[in-house]
């Protein structure tokens, strides 16, 4: 557990140093009226997420937390990355309808739909959260929580309960738990951050799109105001039948799960 506190105290960090100085010329912008306080926090947010993510991946590597580039995407079979997507699309749909029925705050509903439409804030969220988090939560923590001993179901769920808290925001915690879960499933079976980085794209792109095309009151709409109970309750079970068929099939024909070993104590 000190490795993923360690970890996450780094992520925050070059977050906020980053991100800081950005959000300092931007109000001094503001203050000027070349631009609007709120497009100012944007620009600045979605600038330091896609740079700070860049340090941090960086740091992920360098240090020898994970084993990552260009060759990893090539290194899972294109059949792994196919077989998988059925899995993430049923579960996060699952997943969603269940957020609908327990109504929690959404401390930053208006931040997100800001960064959605801005070119920054797509890049942040769409492009650099999927490699940034799956190589820190799967790869860096869950990873070294398999090579510690840990049962691959409690790597699993720490990584995913870890991943889950850091997102704050009390509407995302859940989802991102659960969502988490899956991405670490994949991880564990496959040694591969891949199938979550593809995954986590998907979702968050469509949470992008969404977040575009929609008004905040469309946002907000639940699934069955919109289409009615009868054939919400039939997604709602058809999503639910698609994750569990998909994750039965992957366990069956997967190939096992690769050996995690012991590995030494980083320091840095």
């Amino acid at each position: 557990m000190k490795r993923a506190i360690k970890l996450v105290l780094y992520y925050f960090g070059y977050q906020l140093l980053i991100t800081l100085p950005f959000t300092f010329i931007f109000n001094m912008l503001s203050d000027k009226g070349s631009l609007s306080a709120e497009a100012g926090t944007v620009y600045a947010t979605g600038i330091g997420m896609v740079l700070s993510g860049i340090v941090m991946i960086w740091h992920l590597i360098h240090f020898k937390y994970v084993k990552f580039n260009l060759k990893s995407f090539s290194e899972v079979p294109a059949k792994t990355i196919w077989l998988s997507i059925p899995l993430i699309i049923g579960a996060m749909t699952f997943f969603n309808f269940c957020s609908e029925f327990v109504e929690l705050p959404n401390w930053m509903e208006d931040e997100f739909i800001g960064m959605s439409r801005n070119v920054f804030g797509v890049l942040s969220v769409a492009i650099m959260a999927p490699l940034v988090e799956e190589l820190l939560f799967r790869g860096a923590i869950e990873g070294h929580l398999l090579r510690q001993g840990k049962s691959p179901l409690a790597a699993i769920l720490i990584s995913a309960l870890i991943f889950g808290i850091i997102h704050i925001n009390p509407a995302q915690v859940p989802f991102a738990f659960a969502i988490g879960a899956v991405f670490g499933w994949l991880y564990y079976r496959t040694g591969s951050v891949v199938p979550g980085i593809i995954g986590h794209f998907i979702n968050n792109s469509i949470a992008c799109i969404q977040m575009m095309v929609l008004s905040k009151e469309e946002l907000n709409t639940k699934t069955v105001d919109l289409i009615g109970e009868v054939p919400t309750y039939a997604l709602f079970a058809a999503s639910f039948a698609l994750m569990i068929g998909s994750f039965l099939y992957l366990k069956k024909h997967l190939p096992a799960a690769p050996e995690y070993k012991e590995e030494q104590e980083l320091t840095i």
